[in-house]
C-alpha cells in the first residue's frame, strides 16, 4: 500500500500540506470543498506537489517537514529546485536534523526519477539599451515544464528597491489587464517552428494574466487559465517572483513537444521611468513579442 504528502495552492495564494492513503478521493474531496477545514473556506485549490512513500510514517514526516517550510521554499519544491532547498536550508544558524544535507537526502528518498525536467536557471536578463536603469543590479531567472504540465518561473530581481514602483499586494491572485504598464515579470511560449504563442503577466502584488496569439500580436480568446500559484518575496534589495501556470487549457502548445521561451521583466522607477530587460531583444525598440525574444528552448518532460 502506497502513501502520499501534498500540497495544494488555495485562494488567496496560501499553501495547504497533507498526506493520505489514496490521493485522487482525496484531492477530490477537496475541489469539491467537502473535506472539512482549511481548504473548505478557500476554494478553488490546485494540486502543486504529491510524492509517494512506502509508510504512512514517512508521509506524515515529510508532512511535518514542508509545514515549517517558508513559501520560497515550498515554492522551490514544487519547482523541484533542489540547489534552492539545499542553500536555504544551509542558511540556518548551523548543521541540524533539517540541514541541506539530512533533508534532502530524506525529501528525496522516494521522489520520481524526474521531477522537475529541463530545468534552466541563472538566466541573465538584459537592459535595452534604449532604456538603462541603474537602480536594478540584475534580473537572473529560472524555467522548467514539469510532469504535471506546469510550466514553472523565477525571476529574481536585484537592486535598490526602494526606488521602484513596486504594486502594493492584493487579498488574493486576481487576472488583471495592463500589468506591463508598471513593474512586472513576463514570460512567452510557443511551439517550436509555430506562429502561434502564449503570453502571461506576473506582478508584485500577486496579480496576473495571460493571454494567447495566433502569430505575431494577433490576439485571439484568453486561455481559459484558473490562477495559477504565484509567490512574492520582498526582502532588502530583491525581489522574487515565482509562478507556476498549468499548460495543459492551451491546446497550442503541445505538452510532449518542445517550446520556445522568451522571458522579460518591464520595471517601472517611482518618477515613471520604466527599462525593459528580456533574454534577448530583437534591433531596434523593446518588443517581447518579436520571434527574436523567444531564446530558451524547453524539451518536453517524460510523461507522468
Amino acid at each position: 500500500m502506497s502513501f502520499w504528502a501534498y500540497m495544494l495552492h488555495c485562494r488567496g495564494g496560501m499553501f495547504y500540506i497533507g498526506h493520505t492513503d489514496n490521493l485522487p478521493h482525496r484531492i477530490g474531496q477537496h475541489e469539491a470543498g467537502s473535506f472539512p477545514g482549511f481548504t473548505a473556506d478557500r476554494l478553488p485549490v490546485t494540486l502543486v506537489w504529491s510524492q509517494e512513500f512506502p509508510t504512512r510514517y514517512e508521509a506524515l514526516e515529510a508532512e511535518r517537514r514542508i509545514k515549517g517550510w517558508s513559501r520560497i521554499k515550498k515554492m522551490a519544491l514544487i519547482r523541484g529546485d533542489w540547489h534552492q532547498i539545499s542553500t536555504l536550508a544551509k542558511s540556518k544558524n548551523g548543521p541540524s536534523t533539517s540541514s541541506g544535507r539530512t533533508e534532502k537526502k530524506a525529501a528525496m528518498s522516494h521522489t520520481p526519477a524526474t521531477v522537475c525536467p529541463e530545468l534552466v536557471e541563472g538566466l541573465s536578463l538584459s537592459c535595452h539599451p534604449e532604456t538603462p536603469c541603474d537602480a536594478v543590479r540584475r534580473i537572473t531567472a529560472s524555467a522548467a515544464r514539469n510532469e504535471w504540465g506546469q510550466l514553472v518561473l523565477r525571476f529574481h530581481v536585484v537592486g535598490d528597491l526602494h526606488r521602484l514602483s513596486i504594486p502594493g499586494p492584493v487579498a488574493y491572485a486576481r487576472r488583471s489587464d495592463g500589468l506591463w504598464q508598471t513593474t512586472c515579470v513576463e514570460a512567452f511560449a510557443k511551439p517550436v517552428a509555430s506562429s502561434a504563442y502564449a503570453e502571461f503577466n506576473f506582478a508584485p502584488s500577486s496579480a496576473w494574466a495571460a493571454y494567447e496569439f495566433e502569430a505575431y500580436r494577433q490576439p485571439i480568446a484568453p486561455p481559459p487559465l484558473d490562477a495559477p500559484p504565484i509567490d512574492v518575496e520582498l526582502a532588502d534589495g530583491e525581489m522574487i517572483i515565482s509562478a507556476a501556470v498549468d499548460m495543459s487549457p492551451l491546446t497550442r502548445l503541445s505538452a510532449r513537444k518542445p517550446w520556445q521561451i522568451g522571458l522579460s521583466a518591464v520595471i517601472e522607477e517611482v518618477d515613471g521611468t520604466k527599462s525593459y530587460w528580456a533574454l534577448a531583444h530583437p534591433s531596434g525598440k523593446p518588443d517581447f513579442h518579436h520571434p527574436d525574444c523567444f531564446a530558451l528552448t524547453l524539451g518536453a518532460p517524460p510523461a507522468a
